[in-house]
């Protein structure tokens, strides 16, 4: 299918209206930013790389599996974003999800945000299982201030970020956690479970999200009525499915049943209402897959989805973010060991201390001990 699914192109309206004063701003990565923190305890260690704060490295102490280990070369990336940061494992988009407008890009505006392009600061680190960073960006009018912690036992991180607009006017707004994963974790044989709903391609969402809708896991995946399985990762096309939730809490995991690893995530769908897994082919391999939970659903610049009614279900694809607005969200990522003969996820909670996964067609659960919650 289409080779530019790498990048879902965003738009928004400029937040500021003058070009040349708002390419003044544009912070070039510091000399000592190439620098990975790494959070760790006796079962795990968790790498943050100050360049763009992508998570780079999620390792049990006795694997040497990353799931997170996707990432693209700094040529290939769109040319606003050459000077900074290349995308890589988890990193955030902050402000938009994909291409800012023409005037946008003169101005020096990243694709999806600032904060992603940007060396971010280390507030403090205050032991091997917490640090605090941050990362202004001032193109977008957005700060933003990240706390992470891992477990002091258990392969568990949380993480929350408190966001603060630094504009004097209102503006329409994304976040979406970008998690994406790569080889050896990520192969044909790779799972990928979650408690999404009702969803649709990207490529078939515009103008009416309704029309070629379906449930997880079953996708259509043209306008005829072909299907395919989002669970699988043999699929042999890249595309886009995007889904909402029914429960308050959104979870997905991705399984690799030959390494008896599982990587996964849980939420509060008030925070991130949206699901995007994305899957690539690149060269007749795969090479990547989005784990991407956020704010937003259909990849179409703000113009085009106030020119129609682009809700879905009462769900809709942006939100606004107002002058001097604070908030904050946060979501749990775990790693699991998984037995031989691992059928498969049918729910994640937590629940009395743990990290709870429920096994597929059985009445198996494996618990996470954890001090950590949403």
């Amino acid at each position: 299918m289409q080779k530019n699914l790498v990048l879902i192109c965003w738009l928004i309206q400029p937040v500021f209206s003058h070009a040349q004063s708002m390419a003044k701003l544009v912070a070039q990565p510091a000399a000592n930013c190439n620098q990975v923190y790494y959070l760790k305890n006796d079962n795990a260690s968790f790498g943050i790389d100050l360049l763009g704060g992508a998570f780079t490295d999620f390792k049990l102490t006795d694997s040497k599996i990353n799931p997170f280990t996707w990432a693209v070369n700094q040529e290939e990336m769109p040319e606003n974003n050459r000077q900074g940061a290349a995308f890589k494992g988890h990193f955030l988009c902050l402000g938009r999800w994909g291409a800012p407008t023409d005037g946008e890009i003169k101005a020096g505006v990243p694709h999806n945000g600032q904060s992603g392009n940007n060396c971010w600061q280390l507030d403090k680190q205050m032991n091997q299982q917490q640090l605090v960073m941050r990362s202004n960006a001032p193109l977008d009018g957005i700060s933003v201030q990240r706390t992470v912690v891992v477990d002091k036992q258990s392969p568990v991180v949380k993480v929350t970020e408190r966001v603060q607009a630094t504009t004097t006017i209102a503006r329409l707004f994304n976040m979406v956690q970008h998690a994406t994963i790569g080889p050896p974790f990520l192969d044909t044989a790779t799972i990928i479970d979650c408690n999404a709903g009702k969803g649709f391609l990207q490529s078939l969402s515009y103008p009416d999200p309704y029309r070629y809708e379906f449930r997880w896991p079953n996708a259509l995946a043209d306008s005829a009525g072909s299907s395919f399985n989002l669970r699988s990762s043999a699929t042999p096309f890249s595309y886009v499915s995007t889904h909402i939730f029914n429960d308050s809490i959104g979870w997905i995991t991705a399984t690799n049943a030959t390494e008896k690893l599982m990587l996964g995530y849980i939420w509060k769908t008030s925070e991130y209402p949206w699901v995007n897994v994305w899957q690539q082919w690149r060269d007749d391999r795969l090479w990547a897959k989005g784990l991407e939970f956020g704010t937003t659903g259909i990849g179409k610049s703000y113009r085009e989805l106030l020119a129609v009614d682009t809700r879905f279900h009462g769900t809709a694809s942006y939100q606004m973010l107002d002058a001097g607005e604070t908030f904050e969200k946060s979501f749990c990522c775990f790693l699991l060991s998984i037995p031989t003969g691992f059928k498969g996820v049918k729910s994640v909670k937590i629940f009395n201390g743990n990290i709870v996964v429920a096994e597929t067609g059985t009445d198996n659960n494996i618990m996470i001990p954890t001090t950590l919650t949403l």
